[in-house]
């Protein structure tokens, strides 16, 4: 790639003008009037990384609407849930990779999926996604950005990125989904009552664990933004590594992380390996407190609820840096260890004094 002048034009205000990269987006079938406006919003590389990921919209939502054969109002809803526009009337709002999804969706209509229940699970999977799109955006973001590059270099080459990646986002993400979906078959156990009705309850008898980095909220006082975000990394990366299935990370919100599971034994080492690796850090992580409860939770758009998920919850808040608490039940299912009787608890949002054990760090 040449980056002498014969490649580029002088704008008006002193800048350069990518005529490569411009006949590009021409050569893919961008208007002119939507090049001249991204040009105006200094957005061409994004444009060109747009267009790469078949991004451009070429389809209203009543014409998508009919070749999916989706009713209009309920592919809207449906959209909307996947993070897509909101078009008004006759806008090309939609891609032919929007098309393609109302074609699946229509499919699975037909397959006998509930509609409110496949809208919310549409919606859960696109916040799980656009997680994950995040992330791979700053990490292109970071290998393909060079110092002083031009726009028509950047644009380029964010460009040529997308195309090389396009074709594995499908194998990545769908092997990242099927080992979910295996490791979700295996821990379902389907009781006798919900075999008779022919549905499956959201209520289950689990451990729910919290684990919760002491002193965070004064840490983002006292460290830079960047060194506080390392930390929320660092994190959700050491509870991901140190799950014991069939132990599940639920989530992890800043400081804390959520773990379920049907077998306490696995939740227990799963905590305990974590306040282990954390305390393996040193200085360069804050100390882990852990609240355990076992009981009935239910499970809804990927996360859980209920009292016991409450419970363990509180029980987190009220332990000491570097210590594991547990309820009762819990200390019931794993009698191998070693738990110390504590006092009783009084637990803001939970009905009288409960009693916890806790598990000291072991030598």
């Amino acid at each position: 790639m040449s980056d002498g002048p014969d490649d580029a034009r002088p704008a008006a205000d002193g800048g350069v003008y990518p005529e490569r990269l411009e006949e590009r987006l021409r050569g893919e079938g961008v208007p002119d009037a939507v090049i001249a406006a991204a040009r105006a919003e200094g957005r061409l590389p994004g444009l060109a990384v747009e267009v790469a990921l078949g991004g451009r919209g070429r389809h209203s939502l009543s014409w998508t609407a009919q070749k999916s054969n989706v009713p209009a109002a309920y592919l809207r809803m449906v959209l909307r849930a996947a993070g897509r526009p909101n078009p008004d009337r006759g806008e090309l709002a939609f891609t032919d990779d929007d098309l393609e999804f109302a074609r699946a969706v229509r499919i699975l209509l037909d397959a006998g999926l509930p509609r409110r229940e496949l809208v919310e699970v549409v919606r859960v999977t696109s916040q799980a996604t656009s997680q994950a799109a995040a992330a791979i955006l700053a990490l292109l973001g970071d290998a393909l950005l060079r110092p002083g590059d031009t726009e028509e270099e950047l644009g380029v080459r964010y460009a040529d990125g997308a195309h090389e990646l396009a074709p594995l986002l499908p194998v990545w993400v769908g092997y990242l989904l099927r080992g979910h979906l295996r490791d979700g078959v295996k821990d379902t156990l389907i009781t006798e009552a919900e075999r008779r009705t022919g549905s499956l309850s959201a209520t289950r008898v689990v451990g729910v664990g919290f684990a919760d980095l002491v002193g965070y909220t004064r840490l983002g006082e006292q460290l830079a933004t960047e060194d506080v975000g390392r930390i929320a990394s660092r994190l959700a990366e050491l509870a991901a590594a140190t799950v014991v299935p069939p132990t599940r990370l639920v989530k992890t919100i800043g400081d804390a992380a959520m773990f379920v599971s049907a077998e306490v034994p696995a939740l227990v080492r799963t905590v305990s390996e974590l306040r282990q690796v954390l305390d393996d850090e040193g200085a360069d992580m804050p100390p882990v407190r852990v609240g355990l409860a076992y009981g009935s939770a239910t499970s809804r758009g990927g996360d859980w609820f209920g009292s016991t998920v409450n419970l363990a919850s509180r029980i987190t808040v009220a332990a000491r840096p570097a210590q594991i608490l547990a309820t009762a039940d819990v200390v019931e299912r794993d009698p191998g260890l070693t738990w110390r009787r504590r006092r009783r608890r009084n637990l803001k949002g939970v009905e009288g004094r409960v009693r916890v054990f806790s598990l000291e760090a072991t030598a």
